[in-house]
């Protein structure tokens, strides 16, 4: 089970890696187009797998599939997004994957009650094909300037990356073990990740607003420390009240407040080398998850539940503190070390 889950994320990171310069020399739109199409195929391909072999080469092309889709479609929205307005964009762009995860499961237990697991793969494959459709008619904008991606890191994105994945390593460590924790009394998993996306939907439409009005930093450092007291007191709770004052803070800090503004930091500090900086951002958050989740194991096994939310605080404390050193772009693209976004020309 773990080999068939983890694999697609491990190919994915490989595959956000291996493409990054290419997304930004040849166009988003056929990294977007093709990953869809990749993963819709391995998807309605998966229920006539009759090997573990046939099984994990299938849930390999789902990762790559997936690594090249987000990737290509998250640059897309930061090249299509005003750089004055870039973190409203991408914030209000982070509701979506929020309001699948909350609305799939349940969809998926459906078809499989009414078809079968394979009516679940075929109804997943349906999706992404419509997903292809709505992206066909989306225009790629002009580059307006060369593009130097400087490699797997380019420009100015290796800091925030660096934030982010410090800060990653406690959500591997959450759905991980919340579900362990809390699973012996029915429903307290569940009410823990329900408030968390909830607190989601809530604030992330205001936030990347906030950060593109009062700079970066000034949302990134306060909603990482938000998210760092909602990681232990998720250790230290006992009461269903405080897990879920626990929930909010850690859903308010790190992905409403916390997520869009360093996606859209990133962003600011890379120039046109876009494609490579969403490459860079979401495998180190897709690298993050995995290493936290394998290295607090041993921390859970033998200090306990507490323990692991404590250090993944700890963690994102250490996030907070360099994202505090770290300047809204490079000198060379903006020429200061101001909180504020780059503005777009005209505003």
């Amino acid at each position: 089970m773990g080999l068939v889950i983890g694999l697609s994320s491990i190919a994915a990171v490989a595959t956000r890696v291996l493409s990054a310069g290419a997304l930004d020399r040849r166009g988003r739109r056929p990294f977007a187009l093709g990953g869809l199409a990749l993963f819709a195929a391995a998807t309605a391909t998966l229920p006539l797998a009759a090997s573990l072999g046939w099984l994990l080469a299938l849930r390999a092309v789902q990762g790559v599939g997936w690594g090249f889709a987000t990737t290509a479609i998250s640059s897309l929205v930061a090249d299509l997004a005003p750089a004055a307005r870039r973190g409203e964009a991408i914030g209000i762009w982070g509701l979506a994957p929020t309001v699948a995860m909350a609305l799939g499961p349940a969809a998926g237990a459906g078809l499989v009650r009414v078809g079968g697991p394979g009516a679940a793969f075929l109804g997943t494959a349906v999706l992404f094909v419509v997903a292809l459709g709505l992206m066909v008619p989306v225009a790629e904008p002009r580059h307006v300037g060369p593009v130097r991606s400087g490699g797997v890191f380019p420009g100015g994105a290796f800091l925030p990356c660096a934030v982010l994945f410090l800060s990653s390593l406690s959500y591997g460590a959450i759905i991980a073990f919340v579900p362990v924790e809390l699973g012996s009394e029915p429903g307290r998993t569940g009410t823990y990740f329900t408030v968390y996306a909830t607190s989601i939907l809530l604030v992330r439409p205001f936030a990347g607003r906030l950060s593109d009005r009062h700079g970066r930093r000034a949302v990134v450092v306060p909603g990482l420390l938000l998210g760092a007291v909602g990681v232990a007191l998720t250790g230290l709770a006992r009461g269903p009240l405080s897990l879920a004052v626990a929930a909010a803070l850690y859903g308010v800090g790190m992905s409403g407040l916390t997520f869009p503004a360093l996606t859209a930091w990133t962003v600011d500090r890379s120039g046109e080398a876009r494609g490579a900086a969403m490459a860079a951002f979401y495998g180190s958050y897709d690298l993050a998850i995995a290493l936290g989740a394998f290295a607090f194991g041993p921390v859970y096994e033998r200090f306990g539940f507490a323990a692991v939310n404590l250090a993944g605080a700890a963690g994102i404390v250490a996030a907070a503190l360099l994202a505090s050193f770290v300047s809204s772009s490079p000198p060379d693209l903006a020429g200061r070390e101001s909180g504020r976004p780059p503005r777009a020309l005209g505003d």
